[in-house]
Order: C-alpha cells, then sequence, then structure tokens
C-alpha cells in the first residue's frame, strides 16, 4: 500500500515539475518574445528618433547655410558699393589736387576773373566786396575792368574793391554785399560741394559702366 501510495506521490510530483517546468519555460518563452518586441520597438523607435534629429538638423543647416549665404552676399556687396565709393572719393580728391594746381598755371588769373563775374552777376551788381584767399589777394587783378563787366551783364552799376578779410579757398573768390548782407560763395570747393552728386554719380558711370 505505501509502494502504491508513494508512486502515486511521485507521479503528482513528477506532472507537477513538468508542468512547473513547462509553465517556466512558456513564461521565459514570453519574456524573451517580450523582450525581444521591447528591443526591437525600442531600435524602431530609435530610428524614428535619429531620422528626426537629422531631419531636423538638416532643416536647421540649410536655415543657417542660406542665412551665411545672404549675409555673405550683403557683405559682398556693401564691399563692393564701399570700395565704389572710395574710388570715386579718390577721383575726387585728385581734382582737388588739380584745381590746386591750377592755381599756379598762368591760365588761372583769367579763370578766377571770370570766377569773380560771374559771383557779381549772380549778386546783381552794385557795390561788392571780393574775397580771396592769401595768395590771390596779391594778384594784379583789373578791379575796373571786373566792375565793368559786371554792370555790363546786370544792367546795374557796380563797383567791387578787395577786401581786407582772407578766406581759407584752394582757389577762387567769395563776392559779397557791402556790408555783407548776400554772400556767394565761388571758390573751388564750393562749386565742389555744389556739384558733388553730380560729378560722383558722373564719374561712378565712367569707372564703372562695365
Amino acid at each position: 500500500m505505501e509502494s502504491t501510495v508513494q508512486r502515486f506521490t511521485d507521479r503528482i510530483l513528477k506532472d507537477a515539475r513538468k508542468e512547473a517546468k513547462s509553465i517556466i519555460d512558456k513564461a521565459k518563452r514570453s519574456a524573451e518574445m517580450l523582450l525581444e518586441d521591447r528591443r526591437q520597438s525600442g531600435h524602431q523607435k530609435a530610428k524614428e528618433d535619429t531620422y528626426s534629429l537629422l531631419k531636423r538638423a538638416e532643416s536647421e543647416a540649410e536655415i543657417v547655410r542660406g542665412r551665411i549665404a545672404t549675409d555673405t552676399k550683403k557683405k559682398a556687396s556693401w564691399l563692393v558699393l564701399s570700395e565704389k565709393e572710395h574710388l570715386v572719393t579718390d577721383v575726387l580728391d585728385e581734382v582737388k589736387r588739380k584745381l590746386g594746381d591750377l592755381q599756379k598755371s598762368e591760365k588761372y588769373g583769367s579763370i578766377l576773373e571770370r570766377m569773380i563775374v560771374d559771383a557779381g552777376e549772380i549778386l546783381g551788381g552794385g557795390r561788392l566786396e571780393v574775397m580771396l584767399n592769401k595768395n590771390d589777394s596779391t594778384r594784379p587783378l583789373k578791379i575796373d575792368m571786373l566792375s565793368e563787366a559786371i554792370t555790363e551783364k546786370t544792367g546795374v552799376k557796380t563797383h567791387l574793391r578787395p577786401s581786407k578779410q582772407k578766406i581759407e579757398a584752394i582757389g577762387g573768390a567769395v563776392i559779397k554785399t557791402v556790408g555783407g548782407r548776400i554772400i556767394v560763395d565761388n571758390t573751388f570747393e564750393a562749386i565742389l560741394k555744389r556739384r558733388e552728386k553730380e560729378l560722383r554719380f558722373k564719374i561712378a558711370r565712367i569707372l564703372f559702366s562695365n
């Protein structure tokens, strides 16, 4: 009887161990499948995250490249314009130097006289004073002849007289009515300043026409 009970007990234990093993094996397989699924899912998510990051990085890089390209073009355009401006200014400076040299030439006397007459005509004649720079004030100007020329152009009796006041200028003259109420600045510098915009345009057109 004991042997029968023992055999029965052994069979139950054996079956229990077998079932327990089967349950454990199934649990292991389920766990492995779950882990594999998680790994696959994690791998896929990682791939998706990586792709998303790369896309965002590419998009940001494209924006940066575009900004750099735009900034570079702006800087290049600015540098070109700046260099052109310097060249135009250099030409104007050269013009001023040439005008300074003109003052030393023989023909400058007649040029100065014509500038005085033009300024006197603008003022409409009358009693006028001529202001010159230090060098020109020593020139033997034909004041009476210049007065007559202005009188002829304006129809108003004109009397020119040299002013004791000296001007700072390369050349040319400042003419004013006696008392200084009205002044016409006909110096080289003033003429250049009045025509600077026009001259810059012409110089730029000559230099950069191509």
